[in-house]
């Protein structure tokens, strides 16, 4: 009696007490979604302010380091630390100043979600987006990672395509074209964001 006491005391310590389940996952994609919607959707505020909002919900929400080394490819390797950074950050507010001004674009739509499935450290959390007066509903799947019970969305899957792997492609491509070089990219990134930020100079 006391071996398969003990035995069952080494399962239970054994197995992380708050490991994600996917419940939690889902509540995670769901809060997500919500404060995009009540934030930065329907929000009667000015479009500065709902990209400062999505900025805080997004860097909350995600690696973004992670992210952008991956969008990166093997060209992450060879980049110096001073680089990373300067990609980084122009990844960063390109991600942002696109979305933020992509969603204000969706209002009056909502999010519903439907079903949740886990392939090692990974959760795919599956919704619809519901597009008034249309019967074409948009499917969003939301990857979030839970390692070390942390979670973290790393990706976004619209219509099968997915977020990160279109950036890491469209970055190959320019980069492979100037040689590797990654200030070109860089570049080419703080040209879009100043051309997304040039509507709010008026």
């Amino acid at each position: 009696m006391k071996r398969l006491i003990c035995a069952l005391l080494a399962v239970l310590f054994a197995l992380p007490a708050d490991a994600a389940d996917e419940k939690q996952v889902q509540n995670f994609a769901q809060d997500l979604a919500n404060q995009i919607m009540e934030r930065v959707v329907l929000a009667k505020t000015p479009a500065a302010q709902k990209r400062a909002a999505f900025r805080e919900v997004f860097l909350k929400a995600t690696d973004i380091n992670k992210i952008a080394r991956f969008t990166l490819g093997r060209y992450a390797r060879s980049a110096s630390k001073e680089q990373l950074a300067a990609f980084t950050k122009a990844f960063t507010d390109n991600v942002i100043l696109t979305w933020a001004d992509r969603f204000d674009g969706y209002a009056g739509e909502s999010v519903k979600f439907q079903s949740t499935r886990q392939d090692k450290n990974d959760f795919y959390v599956t919704s619809m987006l519901d597009v008034p007066n249309t019967e074409n509903d948009i499917e969003v799947i939301w990857r979030i990672n839970a390692k070390n019970d942390n979670l973290k969305l790393v990706d976004l899957v619209v219509e099968g395509v997915s977020m990160i792997m279109s950036y890491r492609n469209e970055y190959s491509s320019v980069l492979q074209q100037s040689g590797g070089d990654l200030q070109t990219l860089i570049n080419l990134l703080d040209q879009k964001n100043a051309a997304l930020r040039a509507p709010q100079k008026k």
